[in-house]
This record gives structure tokens, sequence and C-alpha cells, in this order.
């Protein structure tokens, strides 16, 4: 998806409405994320005369990760984002273009990837039970159990004297 500079109205927003393919080559997935099946994105863009104020709108249909389970399920993805362009080079405010286009595509599979769950659950998944040679723990039991046994590498040193 790309904005022409060029074509924007100061006095009102410009609309795009847009079906996003991504290239598979470029834009890898990373577990969780297996797969963008579909995505569609709204962009309201608006030129004010020192910067280009763009909201976008995503919704995306994706193959997650289950981290129960490991197995693939589908699920959707919808995220909102504010971003701020300008042509002047190191205002950090700003992110900085150079022409007259503005390539989206880095930007909205940027923040695809961002509001993906860290640890997606497939509807209905629970977490596998203990078996031979194995233990499942929450993370809240792991940390209870590791303030329990204490740390073993610096019990030596409670009973060594430094004063001598």
């Amino acid at each position: 998806m790309k904005i022409d500079v060029s074509k924007l109205n100061d006095l009102k927003d410009t609309i795009y409405s847009e079906d996003i393919i991504f290239d598979k080559e470029k834009y890898v997935c990373h577990p969780p994320l297996l797969e963008v099946k579909k995505c569609h994105v709204d962009l309201t863009v608006h030129n004010y005369s020192e910067f280009i104020d763009v909201n976008i709108s995503l919704k995306a249909e994706v193959l997650l990760q289950c981290s129960y389970s490991l197995k693939p399920f589908d699920s959707n993805i919808k995220a909102k984002d504010n971003l701020h362009f300008s042509n002047v080079e190191g205002d950090e405010e700003f992110i900085s273009y150079k022409g007259n286009l503005i390539e989206m595509d880095d930007y909205l599979f940027d923040l695809l990837s961002a509001s993906i769950p860290a640890s997606p659950k497939a509807p209905g998944a629970t977490l596998p039970n203990s078996g031979k040679g194995y233990r499942i723990l929450s993370e809240d039991e792991l940390l209870k159990e590791k303030e329990e046994q204490g740390n073993s590498k610096f019990d030596a040193l409670k009973d060594f004297d430094f004063d001598n």
C-alpha cells in the first residue's frame, strides 16, 4: 500500500481501503504467527503543512501456533495505530520519508506482528498434563518453587565471615 503525497488534499482527509497481500519472501512469519491469510487495511490520511498524519485500522485473518498444543489454528486480529510522517530529516518525533510516496507495507506488517498475543491459545485448548519425566508448571508455580528452593549458588556464602 502506497500513499501518494502529491495527491493529498490539505483541506480534507484522504481515505484508503485495501486488501493487502504480504510477499512471503519479504515478510517472513515467525511463530506464533505462521501465516497471514487475509489482511484488510483502512487508512485515514490528513496532510498538515509540517507533517502527514496516518490513522491505521487493520483487520487480518491469520494462522497462529497454539502455545499449549503447538497446533495451528485460525484467528482474527484487529489493530489500530496512528503514525506521523515528515519529509524533514532529523526530527525524532516523525517518521521521515523521501519523495512523493510513502510505502506502508513495512509499517502494516510490523503493526500486525506486534498485535499477535505472546502466548496464543486455540479455542478449547488446555494445558497438557505432566507426564513421564516432565512436569507442566504455570509461570506463577515456577516462580513460587524457585523462591522456596532459594539459590544454592550463594548459600555457601551465608556462613562465610568477610570481616577477617
